[in-house]
């Protein structure tokens, strides 16, 4: 469904910074003085709650592998924070050019774990560019710079998300317009989400289920529904933890029950994250996220997806050229440890799948409000962004 798209306007519009507030729910703990990383092992939730140290490269790869930690913002951040533990525990100073090899070999190896989510390419790729920069500052200086940028940048992401959170209510809002007054009184609105988009896939409030929070906290949602997300359930183990913590109403249906929820609950508005998206709008995000795309178009509801720019491959023009990474087949043939289809099953899972651009009908981001035509004018060939805050 095609929605006019509006932006904040701090001139205008008002908005109650969250970027310092405390977080409920932490998915990674990190002691920039000891440099000590842990992350909130996610396979476990609802029933347990345990953090894991990551003590080395090897160990950051398999949480990000394992899905430990999960959702692309997350990955990103643990990612980045794990280089810094990896470079911290290793007393040999060697030089430049071994130094530099060596950040390399690290981010290619951390890349491969899960390779659909551009934002930890996206973070590498800024890191790397700084580092040769530095080249000639001699290996401490590169050192003492790569530790820096890597605070900085985790740093940055929470005030990001504030934006994102901020914009993306306004659009909601704003796009929800005729709706917000029933018989003189506010009226709340209905919300679909799939997957897990919050505290759990961030290091901070979340994208899409950020913006469920932030609607309940301002009194405008009536109703979540989340889809439980199979086969690896992040919406009944993850976002329904999350929202039960929270306080906000919701329900927990089937994915294969999202359309007739949509005419049954009669909802508003349909929000999810993404992976990765292209310059045409196509969009990665979790399986069945097309599916829910679908389902929304056809009951004429906005379908947004809530995603920092960090998640725009400016490098790919359609989603024809993004990866699809397969999942093993257990986790679609075995519920804890149990078989529950014949022995030998052949089986497809995908983590993934990619909704058209077309049947988006905004893209929420830290920078502002952007409709699937304009992605391409908002980033250049050449992977920089052209794109300032779109406030109007």
């Amino acid at each position: 469904m095609k929605v006019k798209l509006e932006n904040f306007d701090s001139k205008i519009h008002q908005w109650k910074s969250v970027a310092k507030e405390p977080l409920p729910l932490k998915a990674h703990q990190f002691d920039p003085e000891k440099c000590t990383l842990s992350v909130l092992d996610q396979r476990l939730l609802p029933s347990r709650s345990v953090y894991v140290p990551i003590r080395s490269l090897n160990d950051g790869f398999d949480a990000i592998k394992q899905m430990k930690v999960r959702g692309a913002p997350l990955i990103a951040t643990v990612g980045m924070l794990t280089l810094l533990v990896e470079q911290s525990r290793k007393n040999v100073i060697g030089d430049v050019e071994g130094c530099l090899k060596e950040l390399e070999q690290n981010c290619s190896f951390l890349l491969s774990a899960r390779p659909t989510a551009i934002n930890l390419s996206n973070g590498f790729s800024e890191l790397r560019e700084y580092a040769k920069g530095l080249k000639g500052a001699g290996v401490i200086k590169l050192k003492i710079g790569i530790r820096n940028f890597i605070l900085e940048w985790q740093a940055r992401e929470r005030m990001e998300n504030d934006l994102l959170l901020r914009n993306s209510i306004h659009a909601v809002l704003s796009a929800t317009r005729n709706l917000e007054i029933d018989n003189g009184e506010k009226k709340r609105l209905v919300a679909i989400t799939i997957c897990n988009t919050g505290q759990l896939a961030t290091s901070s409030f979340g994208t899409a289920l950020g913006v469920i929070l932030m609607l309940h906290r301002l009194g405008h949602l009536k109703l979540a529904l989340v889809l439980e997300t199979r086969p690896y359930n992040q919406g009944s183990r993850l976002t329904s933890y999350e929202l039960k913590k929270g306080g906000v109403p919701f329900l927990l249906i089937a994915d294969s029950a999202a359309a007739a929820a949509i005419r049954h609950f009669k909802v508003n508005v349909a929000l999810a994250g993404a992976d990765q998206v292209a310059l045409n709008g196509d969009t990665a995000n979790k399986i069945g996220t097309y599916s829910l795309a679908i389902c929304a178009h056809q009951h004429k509801i906005p379908f947004f997806i809530v995603t920092p720019v960090a998640s725009v491959n400016t490098k790919l023009e359609s989603g024809d050229g993004i990866h699809i990474e397969e999942r093993p087949s257990k986790e679609l043939t075995h519920w804890a440890g149990v078989a529950h289809c014949p022995t030998n099953c052949p089986v497809w899972n995908p983590a993934f799948d990619i909704t058209p651009g077309n049947l988006i009908s905004g893209f929420l981001t830290d920078r502002g409000n952007f409709s699937s035509d304009q992605l391409l004018s908002i980033f250049s060939v050449n992977g920089e962004s052209n794109g300032e805050s779109k406030e109007n």
